[in-house]
C-alpha cells in the first residue's frame, strides 16, 4: 500500500488541479431582474411585436401586473373571478441593454407566471410561446438578442 501513496498523492494534484481548471473557466450565471420599466396596453393593436412601435402612450407597470383588478367591476360577472374583467388581450414591452460581453453567451428569459397563452418577441421575432397559464416557463433567446445594443421584449 506504502508504494502507491506516491501515485495517489499525483493523481490528487492532477484532479485538484483538474477541477480548479474547471472552475476558472466556467461562467458565472447572471440574472438580469425585468420587472420594472414595462409600457402596457390592454387589447391587441397591430404590429406592437415590432421594434419600431411607438408605446410611449402606454400605462407605464412594474410586474407582475394584474390588469383586471383595475376593474371595472361587472356586476353580471362570475363571482368566483371577483366579477373582475379578466378575459381578453394585452401587450407588454421592455427594452433591455445587454452589454457587449453577452456576444456568443446563451441567453434565457423565465417567466415566473403569465396568465395563459403568452406569445414573446425579441427584437421584432417571436421567440416562442406557452399554452398555459400560471406557470413558469423560459425561452432560449440567444439568436435574438444583440449584445452592446438595446433590445425589446413585447
Amino acid at each position: 500500500m506504502e508504494h502507491l501513496k506516491p501515485k495517489l498523492r499525483k493523481l490528487h494534484i492532477f484532479l485538484l488541479a483538474f477541477f480548479f481548471g474547471l472552475q476558472a473557466n466556467a461562467q458565472k450565471r447572471e440574472t438580469i431582474l425585468l420587472s420594472g420599466e414595462w409600457q402596457f396596453f390592454k387589447g391587441n393593436p397591430e404590429g406592437a411585436e415590432r421594434t419600431i412601435f411607438d408605446d410611449t402612450a402606454w400605462e407605464k407597470v412594474t410586474v407582475p401586473h394584474d390588469w383586471a383588478i383595475a376593474g371595472p367591476f361587472q356586476a353580471e360577472g362570475d363571482g368566483n373571478t371577483g366579477k373582475l374583467p379578466w378575459k381578453g388581450q394585452g401587450w407588454y414591452r421592455r427594452s433591455v441593454e445587454l452589454p457587449s460581453s453577452y456576444e456568443g453567451r446563451i441567453v434565457y428569459l423565465v417567466f415566473d407566471g403569465v396568465m395563459a397563452f403568452p406569445k414573446v418577441y425579441v427584437n421584432g421575432k417571436l421567440a416562442g410561446s406557452w399554452d398555459y397559464g400560471y406557470n413558469s416557463f423560459y425561452l432560449d433567446i440567444s439568436d435574438l438578442v444583440r449584445a452592446g445594443e438595446t433590445n425589446l421584449i413585447a
